[in-house]
């Protein structure tokens, strides 16, 4: 990315104000250490002035990730994310972890969300944080109750495996009479987006002269052979206690689903009551005599099963 700019652009119009962008901002102004690269100013005196700024910054081209070396904790701030203007209480700790998710797989992810804080913010019809890029591609969405995310997610995993299956039939059956070379590409495995993508374009374009409903059927699903990211996301009153037993069931069946669990360490949608994840002693809005037990090490027992692979994350946590 040499020879170009990075701008961080705030929305004028849909900061809540929370602060928290100026509190970890690092880069400050050597003569005035109170001065930093972004600074809190009255919304009135500025709002006019933002609104044109992010005008102009919406028509700016998007960064293609296929450009960039790799995709780290930096690169990664450089894709545009697809969850935007989420109405999540001013500085929620949840929201950033979605966003970057959607940085990094939004235009082909699959999201079974367990209700709490993530539904409430992720689905409050008739609008909806999440959104497509330049190409209409974006994440999916659906919502399901505590105590069934996890088997709702198993099911988009499934489901999407059958109907790549019956494409790939339906690609076996037209072969002979497209490029050997093509149909060879197309039923390789671990083909990144793009590239597939190209590969997809070009077989509807082959396809656009058959006749027949295979072929009819095989161009409106080609969309199949990119490989779907499916996530399972909901707190820790989804994964440690109300849906524990169906996603202990999931991950012990060795499918490619990932999960992603927003442990703020209490009940916070319902007002602040214990978890499972609430650590020893720790107080809540109503468990004030604090913690009486140990919180569940949920990551190790995952481990136990040998084939899932557990990581955790803070994004403001020292490096």
């Amino acid at each position: 990315m040499r020879g170009q700019k990075y701008v961080l652009q705030v929305a004028p119009e849909d900061c809540t104000g929370c602060n928290l962008c100026v509190e970890v901002c690092p880069a400050k102004d050597r003569q005035n250490p109170e001065i930093k690269a972004i600074n809190m100013a009255s919304r009135l005196d500025n709002l006019t002035a933002e609104k044109d700024n992010y005008d102009f910054f919406l028509q700016l081209p998007e960064i293609d990730p296929a450009q960039l070396e790799r995709i780290d904790i930096r690169t990664s701030q450089l894709i545009t994310p697809l969850f935007e203007y989420s109405g999540a209480c001013s500085g929620c700790g949840e929201t950033p972890y979605i966003k970057l998710l959607t940085q990094l797989y939004g235009d082909r992810l699959l999201i079974a969300n367990a209700t709490g804080c993530s539904s409430i913010y992720g689905g409050n019809l008739p609008t909806t944080p999440y959104t497509t890029n330049a190409e209409g591609r974006g994440p999916a969405w659906a919502n399901s109750l505590f105590e069934d995310n996890a088997e709702f997610g198993l099911g988009f995993r499934l489901t999407v495996d059958q109907h790549r299956a019956r494409v790939l039939r339906l690609l076996n059956s037209l072969a002979p009479q497209l490029p050997e070379q093509l149909v060879n590409a197309l039923q390789m495995d671990d083909v990144a987006p793009e590239p597939r993508r190209k590969q997809i374009a070009e077989l509807r374009t082959l396809l656009a002269s058959f006749e027949g409903e295979d072929a009819r059927q095989l161009a409106a699903d080609a969309d199949y052979l990119v490989d779907k990211s499916i996530w399972l996301i909901g707190g820790d009153g989804w994964a440690y206690d109300i849906g524990f037993g169906g996603l202990d069931h999931v991950l012990s069946l060795t499918e490619n689903v990932n999960v992603l669990v927003l442990d703020t360490q209490c009940y916070s949608n319902t007002g602040g009551q214990q978890s499972k994840a609430t650590p020893l002693g720790a107080v809540t809005k109503f468990g004030e005599h604090g913690k009486r037990k140990a919180r569940k090490d949920l990551g190790v027992s995952m481990m136990m099963y040998g084939h899932v692979y557990v990581a955790q994350i803070s994004l403001g946590g020292a490096a």
